[in-house]
């Protein structure tokens, strides 16, 4: 795999001193402000507890992440972001394990986190977050970062908290990062709204070509890896890459005149990964001269802001005693068919105005 470069411009980052209650891995109580060395000085131990903290629900550690946050920004934007899709069984974490030591192993200057979504139980709200066992030799490796997340019940393939943990990772130093999603099919769209380049797994022989032809993933795919491809399994593999490039005919091209690349890889064998280094580096240099990089960034950045905003109307309402009740009333005339949600959720919104 031939080393390669990220054309994205670096902040200049300081290099504090580390905590030597991090570097023993000890766990402390620490404000934001004490967590921002840590995390810019590259600190896996601190950046993992920054994401706890950005990950809790509790008021005080809300607080902090508002704090840790707003420090870290300066030294966010300088990563490759890169999401990932399939659907399940296509052997999303083996091919970025793989894929993450490759990288690695070719680029002394790339440091590579991957965020795995893991689905959670309708049932429990449980998650298994086994992804971390699945990549233990990336794991292993001192310049990556794994960090499995429970989706919560999110939709769109990604956990609530994705965005921000991102920006952590970004500010923690690592210049690739990969969104590994669910893996639900059809409805990984929240993705799109945090990467820069969408990749799409798919299997030789089991027609996803043909699921693509509902549109959503195909249109959002901006390179596609028919993954498994390795002997026995390349002729099939042909096929459905032969397949898919049929099937993207029928799609407009992208904004930026980008047609996606439809490439044969492996996971178990490295099959195909010089050819997907050269996609991502051709896609990434393509989009930057179109201006589409930047433009999809800062759309990204007003989408999560009114995202936030819903989020935060949200919070506000729930604390008020009387929007609790009324909103419990209402739900429960829903659940016992008096009331047709359309017509009960006509009068919430009615009932706001004057309280937003």
């Amino acid at each position: 795999m031939a080393k390669k470069a990220l054309h994205i411009s670096k902040g200049v980052k300081e290099a504090p001193s580390v905590n030597p209650s991090l570097q023993t891995g000890k766990r402390t109580s620490r404000t934001s402000t004490e967590l921002v060395k840590e995390i810019i000085k590259g600190n896996r131990t601190a950046l993992a507890q920054g994401i706890t903290m950005i990950e809790s629900n509790t008021a005080a550690d809300q607080n902090h992440a508002r704090a840790l946050l707003n420090e870290l920004m300066p030294y966010t934007g300088n990563s490759f972001r890169i999401g990932v899709t399939g659907v399940p069984g296509v052997g999303k974490s083996t091919f970025l394990e793989a894929y993450g030591n490759e990288l690695l192993k070719s680029d002394e200057d790339a440091r590579v986190a991957v965020l795995a979504v893991d689905p959670s139980s309708e049932i429990s709200k449980g998650s298994i977050l086994g992804d971390k066992t699945r990549m233990m030799e990336l794991g292993k490796h001192d310049r990556a970062f794994i960090r499995p997340s429970a989706s919560g019940g999110n939709l769109g393939g990604i956990a609530k908290k994705t965005r921000e943990v991102m920006l952590l990772c970004e500010a923690a130093g690592y210049n690739y990062i990969f969104i590994e999603t669910v893996g639900v099919g059809q409805s990984e769209t929240l993705v799109s709204k945090l990467v820069d380049c969408f990749l799409f797994l798919a299997m030789p022989g089991t027609g996803d070509e043909l699921q693509g032809l509902k549109k959503g993933i195909m249109e959002m795919a901006d390179i596609i890896a028919v993954n498994k491809s390795e002997p026995p399994n390349t002729t099939s593999g042909e096929r459905s890459a032969l397949s898919i490039r049929s099937a993207l005919q029928l799609f407009s091209s992208k904004e930026f005149d980008w047609y996606p690349a439809v490439l044969l890889t492996s996971g178990l064998t490295g099959l195909g990964f010089n050819e997907l280094d050269a996609a991502l580096d051709r896609f990434q240099r393509h989009s930057q001269a179109k201006g589409w990089f930047d433009k999809k960034r800062k759309d990204q950045q007003a989408y999560w802001f009114e995202n936030s905003i819903r989020e935060g109307v949200f919070e506000l309402l729930q604390e008020d005693i009387d929007w609790q009740k009324r909103y419990e009333k209402l739900s429960k005339a829903v659940a016992e068919g008096s009331l047709n949600p359309f017509q009960a959720s006509a009068e919430m919104i009615k009932s706001l105005k004057g309280k937003v």
